[in-house]
């Protein structure tokens, strides 16, 4: 099927990869692009015709929801043409939006044509399916809109810059007005009664402890969702120390804590086992994971059965890992990934992570059992761990260096004063008590 797409979509999208924008933030451009383009084709107004009245339509089209049922049409029948079967099953999306070393870092027609068809599978695999960012049914808050507009407004200096015919001019798409309040978070008894829910609501194992882990690390470290998602096997270590490349390729370490430690060994214990079985069906052989040693008698062992007798004490699967690492195991593993999917249509093969909108999804489907009345999302387990930190008496500068802040005015946004903070405070404080 041909996808609705705006006049040299596609060419904006490469130049964003050419020039090094993340994997994630060219998905975000091109999803905001494609629901205008969504918006053109059901009214059948050409981009080159788009006028003021036009855009100023296109926010209430927003506002009242009607993009919804749009988007749900044209998903529809793209899914008819196009195996996002992983999208689907919530878990996995595969395919990387980098170009292979075998390009020699440039980039092909083919690949062009591979990163293209991979974005929109991606963009498409998750359009309809949830409102994230909405106010509700009716449609999306003024801010997810304004995100929107921008990224309608960089397409349009793109343009400009390529020399190619504008309708509008990027100053012509004027903000919405939105409300300045600071975001409540949950308290911390809530998001700790989240945090380990999927022990109780996940009916497999091995879902549950990943889910489990998942939430450990995003609140003992504020990492973002896509951070998290981003980790792989080949950078843990029992120190519990992090280097992480975060939003605008910053690297930073952030810091995991005892109980996170904890649970991140007992999910090891059922990731590597995936792996190794996976590894053993793949090469057919009965020792297929076998790393040799020489034991004193000059034997040789298998690492599996040798787990118990170098590892033993806490986190012994974190151990075992970093002994794959250091003799090059992990390398024969089908995904680098940490957190991989075990259902789907290509669950656990290379380069397979669990997706933003499948955690997405299981959060807010967690906080809806729980009966969590402030809205939580894995963004508000980031805003948690600053905001308590915070209360505890962190410093500002300290939580921006863990937050990957470049602005201190940003962490800010994150560190306000809960209402019961606020109470205590006055009640501890007031010179006229």
């Amino acid at each position: 099927m041909e996808i609705p797409k705006l006049n040299d979509q596609d060419d904006f999208l490469v130049d964003l990869q050419n020039n090094n924008y993340s994997p994630q933030t060219i998905i975000n451009y091109a999803r905001d692009l494609s629901i205008f383009a969504v918006f053109l084709h059901f009214r059948n107004v050409s981009f080159l015709k788009v006028s003021k009245k036009d855009i100023s339509a296109y926010k209430g089209y927003l506002v009242s929801g009607n993009h919804i049922k749009d988007l749900q049409k044209i998903r529809e029948e793209y899914v008819k043409s196009v195996d996002i079967t992983s999208v689907n099953k919530g878990e996995a999306l595969g395919g990387s939006l980098r170009p292979s070393n075998d390009f020699g870092g440039m980039n092909t027609p083919s690949f062009e044509s591979n990163f293209l068809s991979d974005i929109y599978r991606k963009v498409y695999g998750s359009l309809g399916m949830s409102t994230h960012g909405s106010k509700g049914s009716d449609g999306l808050d003024p801010t997810s809109i304004n995100r929107m507009l921008s990224a309608l407004r960089s397409f349009l200096k793109f343009r400009i810059e390529w020399d190619l015919e504008i309708p509008v001019p990027p100053d012509a798409i004027g903000m919405m007005k939105a409300e300045k309040r600071i975001k409540k978070v949950a308290s911390k008894e809530e998001l700790i009664k989240l945090i380990e829910c999927p022990m109780e609501f996940e009916k497999q194992e091995n879902v549950a402890l990943r889910n489990r882990c998942m939430l450990e690390m995003l609140f003992a470290t504020g990492m973002r969702i896509s951070e998290l998602i981003s980790i792989d096997l080949d950078q843990l270590n029992v120190e519990g120390k992090l280097y992480i490349l975060g939003k605008g390729k910053k690297e930073r370490t952030v810091y995991m804590t005892q109980r996170s430690l904890f649970w991140l060994n007992n999910y090891l214990k059922i990731r590597l086992r995936y792996s190794l079985l996976e590894l053993e069906k793949k090469e057919k052989e009965e020792r297929s994971f076998t790393i040799r040693r020489e034991t004193s008698d000059g034997e040789e062992k298998e690492l599996s059965d040798l787990a118990l007798e170098m590892f033993e004490g806490e986190y012994k699967y974190i151990k075992l890992l970093e002994k794959y690492r250091e003799s090059g195991h992990l390398k024969k593993f089908d995904s680098p990934a940490l957190f991989i999917p075990f259902s789907g249509g290509r669950n656990g093969k290379h380069a397979d992570r669990i997706s933003t909108n499948y955690f997405q999804e299981k959060i807010a489907e967690y906080r809806k059992k729980l009966g969590i009345q402030i809205p939580t999302s894995a963004h508000s387990l980031r805003h948690g761990f600053a905001t308590y930190l915070a209360e505890d008496g962190a410093s500002p500068v300290a939580l921006q260096v863990l937050l990957g802040h470049s602005s201190l005015n940003t962490t800010t946004k994150y560190v306000h004063a809960t209402e019961k903070f606020a109470e205590e405070t006055v009640k501890q404080h007031h010179p006229l008590k």
